[in-house]
């Protein structure tokens, strides 16, 4: 039985050579659930339209028969030239870490924070070719982590999936560090509310104790860390600060788009402080994200139909030097 890959990457600026690169894996007896070999007829923004789509499917249906293909995939080729992992990209990577699928990258991701070891997981196309049709792919596991941070990856997919945690009682906050404040803020009122709540501890004490690529390496090794506490059998839900950056409505950033992909594949409630971000507009609905325009007494009534227990809260701030 032949292989099966997943090719994902930005078609709208690298279709014709993703295409390229369907022809080689096919050459060595590879088979290819997406894309298929098709071309582009439409585009809804950053999202593209192919001639081979059901007509009469919304771009986040057509996205959801993506998302089956590539899990059903025996391993993912990531088509990154210089780095470059778009929003899509972001998320559906995110899918396939947390199943612990074999993934690989054309060039070292930029920005991206998950562990990559070079020389294992960025190949050229005919360097996947080879190794994927010899059946050497694997989800790499040995990585050089601080000891804690190893103790986190493993303990990360030894859990089993809790579909309904029972008596959850925790909110993990996310957003873009620029809203660290307002974060804070959410904190404090839900803990008026008999609510605790996680918040990321700011960035800036950590600046000036490393270089750029230091700095970069230790920024991989919390937001792994603050991965599972989305994971956590003690967490309800995600509430993602979304509120107007550099003139974008209702921001979500691809770190946090990272979060919220994690929290919809372990079946947390996602709650969105203000309203959609357009840009994400059919994913966040198909995700059932919670618009709370700005109301946490939403987010409590949420609380009450899951049955959850409120408590007198304790304050809860994830240190960047915790996990070092």
């Amino acid at each position: 039985m032949a292989h099966t890959v997943a090719i994902i990457g930005s078609f709208q600026k690298y279709y014709n050579e993703i295409l390229s690169i369907i022809r080689v894996f096919k050459k060595v007896g590879l088979c290819v659930l997406s894309p298929n070999e098709s071309y582009i007829t439409d585009k809804i923004g950053d999202f593209v339209i192919f001639e081979s789509d059901k007509k009469d499917f919304s771009p986040a249906e057509i996205q959801m028969i993506t998302l089956d293909k590539i899990i059903r995939a025996d391993m993912v080729y990531v088509y990154n030239p210089n780095g470059y992992v778009g929003k899509t990209t972001c998320y559906e990577k995110g899918f396939c870490f947390s199943k612990k699928k074999p993934i690989y990258f054309f060039d070292y991701p930029d920005d991206l924070p998950i562990p990559v070891i070079k020389n294992k997981q960025v190949l050229k196309p005919e360097e996947f070719a080879y190794i994927a049709f010899s059946s050497e792919a694997e989800f790499i596991t040995d990585y050089s982590l601080c000891t804690d941070g190893e103790k986190a990856f493993n303990d990360l997919f030894d859990l089993e999936r809790s579909v309904n945690p029972v008596k959850a009682k925790k909110i993990v906050i996310c957003g873009s560090m620029m809203f660290f404040k307002e974060m804070v803020n959410c904190q404090n009122q839900l803990k008026k509310l008999g609510i605790e709540s996680i918040v990321p501890k700011e960035e800036n004490e950590a600046v000036g104790l490393y270089d750029e690529r230091q700095f970069m390496e230790f920024k991989k090794k919390v937001s792994r860390t603050y991965l599972k506490k989305i994971r956590d059998k003690e967490t309800m839900g995600v509430l993602i600060y979304n509120a107007k950056k550099r003139g974008i409505d209702n921001y979500i950033g691809a770190n946090t788009l990272v979060e919220l992909a994690m929290a919809f594949t372990w079946n947390r409630k996602i709650f969105l402080f203000n309203d959609i971000y357009s840009p994400l507009k059919d994913e966040l609905m198909a995700w059932d994200c919670i618009c709370l325009n700005g109301d946490l007494n939403k987010l409590k009534g949420e609380f009450i139909k899951e049955n959850m227990v409120l408590e007198e809260p304790t304050d809860s701030q994830l240190s960047l030097f915790e996990f070092i």
